[in-house]
């Protein structure tokens, strides 16, 4: 069977729970590709207290990003495909103890207080390099040719036919998706899943709740499809 790592989100994740060829060799979320690849804290730096949250799944992502530990799981090369999606660069980024972090809502759970002055929106000047210097350095660490991109967007409506509301907010996310995937794409080998239409459709009744960006069945059984198709060429 062919083993798939997933840097990315639950939009990449969810579809798993169907059996499927293929086996999750693991998964990262919840960390920014402008935080990922970035050095570890400085010694002695103030950082959240990871072993206040409750969740072991919140606890390894929040871990991950904070010290920085993707890289030696990509790096060890225990995948035939890393599966890659860029939707939570929604979050801000936080420059801190000499390194970056990601805004989750975990780090927010642990209570930690920073300087707001250090957070930075995704689409800002230092928040659109830090991710654009995550991308190179992930084509460093693994070879394009193992790395298939889910390029999906927010979806502008969901299953029952019902709009989401249009606003800065949403545009820019999409509008950053957009450039994220133009600028990864500039590397040869690197493939892509794409959906009819361009935006999936959001699940009304999903699991984590009404979403644009928490897709249907459809739109997970055509990632799958497309996956297996991908990893069998």
């Amino acid at each position: 069977m062919t083993s798939v790592f997933i840097y990315g989100s639950c939009v990449s994740r969810d579809p798993f729970e169907k059996p499927s060829e293929l086996t999750l060799e693991g998964y990262v979320a919840r960390s920014s590709i402008g935080s990922a690849f970035r050095k570890p804290p400085e010694l002695g730096a103030a950082l959240p207290d990871v072993d206040v949250l409750t969740s072991g799944f919140q606890k390894r992502m929040l871990h991950s990003d904070i010290r920085k530990t993707l890289a030696a799981s990509l790096s060890g090369g225990n995948f035939d495909v890393l599966v890659v999606d860029f939707i939570d660069e929604r979050m801000n980024t936080i420059e801190l103890g000499g390194t970056t972090i990601t805004e989750s809502n975990e780090l927010k759970a642990t209570g930690f207080e920073f300087d707001p002055a250090l957070s930075h929106e995704p689409w800002s000047a230092v928040g659109t390099a830090r991710r654009l210097e995550g991308i190179r350095e992930l084509l460093n660490l693994v070879d394009p040719s193992k790395i298939v991109v889910n390029r999906v967007y927010w979806a502008t409506v969901d299953t029952d036919g019902v709009p989401f509301p249009r606003s800065r907010w949403f545009d820019r996310n999409n509008r950053l998706l957009y450039d994220l995937y133009k600028e990864i794409e500039k590397a040869p080998g690197v493939r892509f899943i794409d959906y009819p239409g361009g935006a999936p459709l959001a699940a009304v009744g999903h699991r984590w709740g009404r979403q644009p960006f928490h897709y249907s069945a459809a739109t997970n059984d055509h990632f799958l499809e497309e996956l297996t198709r991908l990893v069998a060429a």
